[in-house]
């Protein structure tokens, strides 16, 4: 719930996209690589594959840059990079990449089939449930659970922004 309006802005951003025409398409993966591919590094770096042990199967980057490719992109530079220094603030991030790419598996009904879709490949329903259940593990006070929303919301701003820029320029000052 505390993240539930930038959740509605990015949704908001990201909605101008039409995944079934190929330069917004492209658009919409740009926009993702802009936020995405900078989270999941910050990751790495704060050590993702110590706190969470499938974190290897939970990367996305690599489809995404294979997706871009495939539509004869490279991925654009970055928008930010969120600075995760504890767990609690990992969890907060990876909450958002999941997110992502839950609504992914809908998304990709979108695409037409002759366009590289790996990146929305979505996600079980237990892959979700075992992460909501690390977050209660490692969420166990109220200030790792505040770092955490802070961090969420920090990197659906990241999002936000990349959706800005490259799938709705025209809400980029906004």
């Amino acid at each position: 719930m505390a993240t539930a309006d930038c959740h509605r802005r990015v949704d908001t951003v990201f909605s101008a996209a039409d995944l079934g025409e190929l330069s917004s398409y492209a658009d919409f993966l740009r926009a993702q690589a802009a936020a995405l591919l900078p989270v999941e590094e910050a990751l790495e770096d704060a050590g993702a594959a110590s706190l969470f042990a499938d974190w290897p199967s939970r990367r996305r980057g690599a489809l995404l840059v294979a997706d871009l490719a495939g539509l004869g992109f490279a991925p654009p530079a970055p928008v930010g990079r969120p600075w995760l220094a504890t767990p609690a603030q990992a969890i907060g991030a990876l909450y958002v990449l999941e997110g992502s790419r839950l609504g992914g598996a809908l998304l990709k009904r979108s695409v037409p089939p002759h366009l590289p879709s790996e990146f929305l490949g979505g996600m079980c329903s237990a892959s979700w449930q075992a992460l909501l259940v690390l977050m209660d593990a490692m969420l166990d006070s109220s200030e790792k659970l505040a770092a955490a929303i802070e961090t969420a919301r920090r990197v659906f701003g990241l999002f936000e922004l990349a959706g800005r820029l490259h799938v709705d320029p025209g809400t980029a000052a906004a």
